[in-house]
């Protein structure tokens, strides 16, 4: 396997992000936009089109996370909230006919925070989570030094739980700022930078919501380290004071103490997580 490469791939409700990955590490990779409201066949028919033009004649595996929950065995999707057409989806098996490799699939989140925890694996961190702040909201879980994914895939699937007048999703993502502001994330983020009041004071808004969706995690959890990845954690200076102000009302005060938040510094975590999980499950299977 030491010479061997794998094909990973982090999906997501607006973008790909697709790379190789060979004795430990992402040699390169490629994002691209990804529509995620096309048929299922047509979408499944785009991904098997960029596996087969990353593939090197070394290339013995795909690996990719999906934004979902999934039966990793079966590797099948389901329900996925900002891919219409993947209600129900066999993605592995219709890989594997399309692209001739075995195919693993797990939620995306999931790849995200065990390749963070792999990157922080000098400092022995053992129950941490990454949190996802892109089209939707996730986290993934590591209790024990371990990937937690609960029966069905569905531990850290927080965007869900309800909040105000709809879910966290609605107000932990890049929707809060088109649904609340009329303009993308990023756009915003241009305007707080050069001191807008109207930005600032929108990105302080997000980070008191983030804190709530951090409550959830520190009262069911307790972690000791959380990482903030995904397009819209790109803002992480814009918001970070305000999700500290906002816990400040937590509860226990010594949990906040010991709590460590910090933006993801590493833009191909998901796919050097996503080769390890494969990897995992190839020496348990061995």
């Amino acid at each position: 396997m030491k010479q061997s490469s794998i094909v990973v791939i982090d999906l997501g409700g607006t973008k790909i992000n697709i790379g190789l990955y060979r004795q430990g590490q992402i040699i390169h990779h490629k994002v691209q936009p990804f529509n995620a409201n096309v048929s299922q066949a047509e979408s499944i028919s785009f991904l098997a089109e960029r596996i087969l033009a990353m593939l090197e004649p070394d290339s013995v595996a795909v690996a990719i996370g999906v934004p979902s929950i999934v039966d990793i065995e079966q590797g099948i999707v389901f329900d996925a909230v900002n891919i219409s057409s993947w209600q129900h989806v066999p993605l592995k098996a219709t890989l594997e006919a399309l692209v001739k490799l075995p195919v693993y699939v797990n939620n995306d989140v999931n790849c995200f925070v065990k390749g963070e925890h792999s990157l922080h694996k000098a400092q022995q961190v053992s129950d941490m989570v990454g949190l996802c702040l892109g089209t939707g909201l996730g986290a993934g879980i590591v209790l024990q030094g371990k990937l937690y994914t609960g029966i069905n895939c569905c531990a850290g699937e927080l965007g869900s739980i309800s909040y105000l007048k709809s879910t966290l999703d609605d107000y932990c993502s890049g929707k809060f700022f088109k649904d609340h502001y009329g303009e993308c994330g990023s756009i915003l983020a241009e305007k707080a930078r050069q001191g807008e009041e109207f930005a600032i004071a929108a990105f302080e808004q997000f980070g008191k919501h983030v804190a709530v969706a951090i409550s959830h995690l520190l009262l069911i959890m307790d972690p000791q380290l959380i990482v903030l990845g995904g397009s819209v954690a790109k803002s992480f200076d814009l918001f970070i004071d305000s999700v500290w102000q906002q816990l400040n009302a937590f509860p226990y005060k010594n949990v906040i103490a010991k709590l460590t938040i910090k933006q993801s510094q590493y833009e191909n975590s998901a796919l050097l997580g996503a080769a390890e999980l494969y990897l995992a499950q190839e020496r348990t299977n061995a």
